[in-house]
């Protein structure tokens, strides 16, 4: 029983050291490392880009791609542009690390200093269960303004800024209730559109104001690259009462980094009137509406008009209330429609038509089968019809048609014959045999009752 016991506890012990063993050298758990700096480092002009390079480093690897947010900071843009990130592998300490590399763009509106504030980028390093979140260190950026832009309200530099100004629609025979809509568009070269500074479309009175949210698109052409940006500021006004009312003329200042000089756009005020209605119209157009640049229109309705939406209604009602009815109509008219054109293919007319076709393109071949086939189907020339059944006596185009059949069928050639004056011929014929099949037919019988 000892010997057991021991053997025992030498196993336990045994077992013990395996484990120990095996902690020692498992693979320790992956670090991680956040980095961030500005490109350029130092002062820089208010309204020029500054890059916000951030670093994401494991020791070991991603298993997918870190969650970068977007953050804001006061008077500047920020954006984090659709580009691919920047793969990195590099010793540091004599450990060996690898990550990824994205750069966010900051753009001052002001002369100033700017505190970047810290913030989260969670990480998904292998090997652990668990993402990491990373906090980005606190950075400070000064901006500056060149001498002469100390009193501008926004700085925004530019080798070349254009604004035009467009009202839909004109401002004649306006009414009470309807909308006028004044649009801006800004363009800046060689500058991302997301830098241009929106136009202050305020409130005028008298007039509802719904601001639309503002479109941005850069022009980008082949081997050049940025050619210049736009941005599209609109807004849209209803006159709520008669009366005359003016949109204030609107300035817009930029820096000229050619010149190193202030310039301003000056873009002209419009003055309009807006005429009562006697009617109202049924419903307000919402605000939502008007501030997401949504289609719409104001109606008015008159008496006339509602009668004849009334009658247009009714027709409706009408017509579904018939549906059935009207549906089988249109099944018989399509039956009849059908049986007539059925009766028609297979009519002497049709078959006279096909005949004088063929027989214009001095087709024999087809003109031949043609011809026993109208003759079979007036029912004049016997059945099966023959040429024998012709009038050739006192008609000599209708023998010189008989002969010509003849010679085809013997392999030989019709020279001469002509098919113009055979067609008047037998034109005579055909009516000849109509008018007196008419004259034989019998009167229908009397109603007995």
């Amino acid at each position: 029983m000892t010997a057991v016991f021991r053997q025992l506890l030498r196993g336990i012990v045994w077992l013990g050291v395996v484990c120990a063993l095996t902690s020692a050298f498992a693979d320790p758990a992956p670090r991680t490392m956040v980095r961030a700096h500005l490109e350029p480092a130092g002062p820089v002009v208010a309204g020029s880009e500054v890059k916000l390079v951030v670093d994401l480093l494991t020791t070991g690897w991603f298993t997918e791609a870190p969650n970068w947010p977007l953050f804001t900071v006061a008077d500047a843009i920020v954006s984090l542009p659709d580009e691919q990130a920047d793969n990195l592998s590099e010793d540091i300490g004599g450990v060996r690390w690898f990550g990824v590399s994205r750069a966010y763009r900051i753009a001052p509106q002001a002369g100033k200093t700017y505190d970047i504030p810290p913030f989260a980028i969670t990480v998904y390093p292998g090997g652990m269960s668990t993402p990491v979140q990373l906090m980005t260190p606190a950075l400070k950026l000064v901006a500056t303004l060149p001498p002469g832009a100390e009193g501008m309200s926004v700085f925004f530099p530019a080798t070349k800024l254009t604004a035009t100004q467009k009202i839909e629609p004109s401002t004649q025979q306006l009414r009470v209730g309807d909308s006028i809509t004044r649009t801006i568009t800004q363009s800046a070269a060689a500058t991302e559109s997301m830098l241009i500074p929106p136009v202050s479309l305020g409130e005028v009175d008298g007039l509802k104001r719904y601001a639309k949210s503002p479109t941005t698109r850069n022009i980008v052409q082949d081997r050049v690259g940025l050619v210049a940006g736009e941005r599209t500021d609109s807004v849209t006004y209803i006159a709520d009462h008669s009366g005359r009312f003016k949109l204030p003329p609107v300035a817009i200042e930029w820096w000229n980094t050619k010149t190193q000089k202030k310039e301003t756009i000056e873009l002209p005020g419009v003055t309009f009137s807006a005429s009562s209605v006697h009617e109202k119209p049924i419903f307000e157009i919402p605000a939502e509406v008007m501030s997401q640049g949504l289609s719409h229109r104001i109606l008015v309705i008159h008496s006339g008009q509602a009668i004849a939406g009334c009658a247009i209604a009714l027709g409706l009602f009408l017509v579904v209330w018939a549906r059935g009815r009207i549906a089988l109509f249109l099944r018989r008219a399509k039956q009849r429609l059908s049986a007539a054109r059925q009766q028609w293919v297979g009519s002497d007319a049709a078959a006279w038509r096909k005949l004088c076709t063929v027989a214009r393109k001095g087709e024999w071949r087809q003109a031949i089968p043609a011809l026993y086939r109208w003759m079979d189907r007036s029912g004049d020339f016997g059945q099966p019809a023959r040429l024998e059944n012709l009038p050739r006596a006192d008609n000599p185009k209708i023998a010189a048609l008989a002969d010509a059949v003849t010679v085809h069928y013997a392999g030989g050639i019709a020279r001469g014959f002509r098919w113009k004056e055979t067609e008047s011929a037998l034109r005579r014929i055909w009516k000849e045999r109509k008018l007196r099949q008419r004259e034989k037919r019998p009167l229908p019988p009397l109603n007995e009752y």
